[in-house]
């Protein structure tokens, strides 16, 4: 009997789990033979069982327990066991092993190993049962001579390059199907194919030197491989042309790769390509061959080394940024950009080269902002710093709003408030910033600008990590400064970049704030355009808010005391003046005139010093409209066209005061301005209070009005007698 047979007597012989024996198939016959006609599920378990090996049969059909429960354990069997009679004729010895659940003895399969007691555990159990099982498994074949060349060439096979010269006759599989192991390919080996293939008899005679140099040894004995088989391959090669056909197929992405790596196509493809970039005729930059020239260039081949090498590294830059956005986007600008930079770092090119514009200017922002940060945190005596640290430059209030701007998410040139009130925004801003650089230095662990840029670093700097080039010992500076946050240094025979700032993107952190801000500021200053409030955290709202009034309040202080000067109202001040001089010199000339000749001549006083209508000193003597001979008597020396005023006896203004000094006085004695009364031709405010204090003088012996917090007020001890003077 073969071993399906006795697996199938043992299957169909054993117990199930309810304790009935297993029916037999219902596909079989009552004699047992199967029906002339196989199912289909049959038909293919046959077939993969004639495909596997002896030893896969014998191990698939001991491991297959299909007609054992899922959940079985070793109690489950010894009870089945001991519920089992005893085969007839067999004898109940207590030497003599139980019946195992297949069926058949451990003792008389393995021969050497004992069946478990009656009473043994269920771990102790299945291990003998699988002990069994391995003693009845046939030997493992040894492998043959045959069996291991015919492995070996199947594994060459599987080992063969995609891109080879091209698949030829005999090839065991087709497309992406496995070949079958006991096929022996008609394909030469692995290493006898890679040979001819790599030899290159069908390239030009430079590019087959230039294979050559992989596989020659050197007159030392050692074969180039590296760095230095890349450079002698390049210099080989520098001046070759190629003007074949470029490949229909797509070279494969490689990020470090060198002439070693490409088959023969893509190598003559490669300098296809170089030419017509040599030529400014190339329509595409391939990732691999864009490597490959880069690698070129910082070796010194392909243009001379320095400012000239920079310039082909810029334009390939270019070219590839061009393209990207064509929508042929390849991921080489990204890592141009890199060799530029380690390009103008190894050969202390100028830093403009090194970095764009926007880079530097980012850096630029980062750099004052950290300088302002450092002042604010030494004077507030936080993070160990004391007024000794200050900084020697403290950027000022621009300079961190404009900062902010470059920092921030936030587009302020896109409000037109902030836009149209730039001192007020930088006055606010600067306030915020330092407010929470304070409230971040005493109560955060990270500091302002570390949390919205992230941490400075310094690391070690390793230039071209994915181009093969030889690099220099020494730096021609010990510190290059690329930007205002970056430099390369050297120490100790090592060199170290050191980077101000983690995050080169916007910061939406600070785009919040500033927001929050515009939207305050357009509250205090009352501006028709406002913001919708957004969440923002309390201490925060706090701090802008706080900023923002404290400024506004400022600004209208000093709107306060400004003095403002109309020049167009300087005609009138002119013609007032003009009036008033022409008026003094007429009086000037009547008084030196001598009057009507009395007819006995006697002493006349003499004139009193002419004054102005509104301004002048106290004289002991008469006025000119009022003068006062020797004997009592009282003469008109004025003229009929002088403005001066008459006096009480005459029943008009007391005091001498005219109609415009009594409104003032009236507005004055009110609490309200009076600035509506003036104009052209009227004197200025300053003017006309010292008038009316002149004139009130002689009643009240006092100053009658004076300034308080710059507004004219009646004196609070004159106020009534003021009053019942002009009869208000």
């Amino acid at each position: 009997m073969n071993q399906d047979s006795t697996q199938d007597a043992h299957t169909q012989g054993m117990p199930t789990q309810d304790g009935r024996g297993s029916a037999p198939d219902a596909g079989d016959t009552a004699g047992g033979a199967p029906h002339a006609t196989p199912s289909r599920a049959r038909r293919v378990i046959d077939q993969i069982m004639q495909d596997a090996s002896e030893r896969e049969r014998a191990i698939f059909s001991q491991r297959t327990f299909g007609d054992e429960p899922i959940l079985r354990t070793g109690a489950d069997l010894r009870r089945e066991r001991e519920a089992t009679p005893p085969a007839p004729g067999a004898t109940t010895t207590p030497a003599a092993p139980a019946a195992t659940p297949t069926g058949t003895g451990t003792a008389g399969a393995a021969g050497t190993h004992p069946a478990p007691l009656p009473g043994a555990s269920g771990r102790e159990e299945r291990a003998a049962l699988r002990r069994a099982a391995r003693a009845e498994l046939p030997p493992r074949p040894r492998p043959t001579h045959d069996d291991a060349l015919r492995q070996r060439s199947w594994l060459d096979e599987l080992d063969a390059p995609l891109d080879a010269d091209g698949p030829s006759s005999g090839w065991p599989y087709d497309g992406w199907s496995w070949p079958h192991p006991d096929v022996a390919p008609s394909r030469p080996r692995q290493g006898a194919r890679k040979a001819s293939a790599r030899t290159g008899s069908n390239l030009p005679q430079t590019l087959r030197e230039l294979r050559r140099l992989e596989t020659e040894p050197q007159p030392n004995g050692t074969r180039l491989t590296g760095v230095s088989l890349f450079v002698a391959q390049a210099r080989l090669a520098a001046s070759y042309e190629d003007d074949s056909a470029p490949s229909p197929f797509g070279v494969r992405y490689r990020y470090s790769v060198s002439y070693r790596d490409l088959s023969n196509e893509e190598l003559r493809g490669y300098f296809a390509w170089r030419t017509t970039w040599r030529a400014h005729c190339e329509d595409r930059i391939p990732y691999t061959y864009g490597h490959i020239l880069a690698a070129e260039l910082v070796n010194g081949i392909g243009a001379k080394p320095g400012m000239p090498c920079l310039q082909e590294l810029v334009r390939l830059r270019d070219r590839a940024a061009e393209l990207d956005s064509d929508g042929m986007a390849s991921g080489l600008a990204f890592d141009a950009r890199r060799w530029i930079r380690d390009y103008a770092v190894l050969h202390n090119l100028p830093a403009e080269f090194a970095t764009s514009t926007d880079e530097r200017a980012f850096a630029q922002a980062v750099a004052t902002m950290r300088t302002a940060e450092r002042a604010v945190l030494c004077e507030a005596g936080a993070r160990d710093l004391t007024p000794q640290d200050m900084p020697a430059h403290v950027p000022s209030d621009a300079d961190v709003w404009k900062a902010m701007t470059a920092l921030s998410s936030y587009n302020v040139e896109r409000s037109p408030f902030l836009r149209n009130n730039p001192q007020s925004a930088a006055a606010v801003g600067a306030a915020v910033f330092r407010a929470l650089a304070r409230h971040c230095g005493k109560r955060r662990k990270t500091n302002l600008v570390d949390g919205l840029v992230g941490w400075e670093s310094n690391v070690g700097w390793f230039p071209f990590p994915d181009l093969p080039c030889t690099l220099p010992k020494e730096l021609p500076s010990p510190t290059y400064r690329i930007d205002a946050c970056t430099r390369v240094t050297t120490l100790a025979g090592r060199w170290f970049i050191r980077r101000g700032y983690e995050h080169a993107g916007k910061s939406r952190d600070l785009g919040r704030i500033l927001r929050a801000m515009d939207r305050q500021m357009r509250e205090e200053w009352d501006d028709p355009r406002t913001l919708k409030p957004r969440p923002l955290a309390k201490y925060l709202e706090k701090i802008i808010v706080q900023a923002s009034a404290e400024q506004r309040q400022r600004e209208l202080e000093a709107e306060s005391r400004k003095i403002t000067i109309d020049l167009s109202k300087l005609g009138g001040i002119r013609a007032a003046a003009a009036t008033t001089r022409e008026a003094l010199l007429v009086d000037e000339e009547i008084e030196d005139e001598p009057a009507t000749p009395p007819p006995t001549p006697a002493p006349v006083a003499p004139a009193p010093a002419a004054h102005t209508a509104y301004a002048g000193e106290k004289s002991a003597a008469p006025s000119v409209a009022n003068p006062t001979a020797a004997d009592g008597t009282t003469a008109a020396a004025t003229s009929p066209a002088s403005p001066s005023p008459v006096t009480e006896e005459d029943g008009q203004t007391p005091c001498g005061l005219d109609s415009l000094e009594l409104k003032v006085i009236a507005r004055v004695s009110e609490g309200r301005p009076f600035s509506d009364l003036l104009g052209p031709g009227k004197p200025m405010a300053s003017v006309l209070v010292d008038s009316i204090n002149e004139k009130l003088f002689d009643e009240l012996g006092d100053t009658a009005i004076e300034y308080v917090d710059g507004e004219p007020r009646l004196v609070p001890d004159y106020v009534e007698d003021v009053r019942d003077i002009c009869g208000l």
